[in-house]
């Protein structure tokens, strides 16, 4: 008999965490779940990548509070074997629910983040860390993408550690590869092209990038950076500032960034913190090696120094600076980077996945 799962999300947008579940919902094996997609509003750049057999309801909420009781009326309706819950605000609000639903019912949450780091930047951190502390070891299972996580949630906020299992994210190597296809023109082939790819969001660091890259003495680097956020005018002011503006394009969200990957000469990463970057492996399954600060979040585990990529101490725009000069006069060896992430192929996280659920 097959395990009904709903999968909980405020929305479908640009984040990781939403790739991550549009990934498993595409994957999962029909024979063994019923998937069900609860959203408080369908809308989003993934919206399209939800396969036609899934079932989905949308709550038409526009924040967490109103969708407070909707959520719990609509698992209340839907009896799932599974709740599955994949971002931090989220998952708050399922943990405040599941004492009121049946033992029966596993209750996971996948966290996405650093918390004691994430919350520091929530308008009451305060108050963030104390539901992390109470309320959030109400889950049956938390997922953590990094050790640097799993280390976080167990010794910053008490919880369990047999309620916490470590499973990085996947990537769907194959479908990486069929959407590589070359984008001849995008990069100016004379210039060593710099490549930085997320949200324009404090956590993603690239403020700390512009910073890094105004050091760079060699004027034929070049530094594409792919992305939305709420910082976007304040990161191009910092580049006028900076007087890099000639070497820095801002190109806006890219919904298939991989024919980028293939052409780009260096991936760049200098996050504040990060979950486990679906970045850094989609990069090196171009072929594409990355450099990248050594923030907490995955990045000691993705990052084999000189093989796929080289990790620069946290917060050393110099050193950053520096390694750029210095890995623009290197050949890498794409064939090399790409079976590195080959232990992160969807095939074998997904196998993992399925495990964990049906326990």
């Amino acid at each position: 008999m097959r395990k009904r799962i709903v999968f909980i999300l405020p929305a479908l947008n640009g984040g990781g965490a939403e790739k991550i579940v549009c990934t498993l919902i595409n994957n999962l094996n029909r024979e063994k779940f019923e998937i069900i997609l609860l959203l408080l509003k369908r809308e989003g750049r993934f919206v399209d990548c939800i396969p036609s057999d899934i079932e989905t309801i949308e709550l038409n909420k526009d924040s967490l509070r109103s969708g407070f009781l909707p959520v719990f009326f609509a698992l209340k309706r839907l009896k799932p074997d599974i709740v599955f819950s994949s971002i931090g605000s989220m998952n708050l609000l399922i943990s405040v629910i599941r004492p009121f639903f049946s033992k029966k019912i596993k209750f996971i949450a996948r966290e996405t983040n650093i918390v004691s780091i994430k919350n520091r930047d929530e308008k009451y951190p305060k108050l963030f860390d104390l539901m992390f502390k109470t309320v959030y070891k109400n889950f049956d299972l938390i997922i953590a993408q990094s050790k640097d996580m799993y280390d976080d949630l167990v010794n910053n906020f008490k919880i369990p550690s047999n309620k916490i299992k470590i499973i990085n994210n996947p990537i769907d190597i194959k479908a990486v590869y069929e959407s590589c296809e070359s984008d001849d023109g995008f990069f100016d082939e004379s210039r060593f092209n710099l490549l930085a790819v997320g949200s324009l969001s404090k956590k993603k660091g690239f403020d700390r990038l512009l910073e890094a890259f105004s050091l760079v003495k060699d004027k034929n680097i070049f530094l594409t950076i792919v992305g939305e956020g709420g910082e976007r005018e304040n990161l191009i002011k910092l580049a006028n500032k900076l007087n890099i503006k000639d070497r820095v394009r801002f190109y806006g969200f890219c919904k298939n960034p991989y024919p980028l990957m293939r052409k780009a000469d260096l991936l760049v990463l200098t996050s504040r913190y990060e979950g486990f970057p679906n970045i850094v492996l989609e990069a090196n399954a171009c072929g594409l090696f990355v450099l990248a600060y050594e923030c907490k979040g995955g990045i000691n585990e993705i990052i084999i120094n000189n093989l796929n990529g080289l990790k620069i101490r946290n917060g050393d725009k110099l050193a950053f600076a520096k390694a750029i000069e210095r890995l623009s006069k290197e050949k890498f060896d794409r064939e090399k980077i790409k079976r590195s992430v080959y232990r992160y192929d969807i095939s074998k996280i997904l196998e993992i996945y399925e495990k964990t659920l049906l326990e």
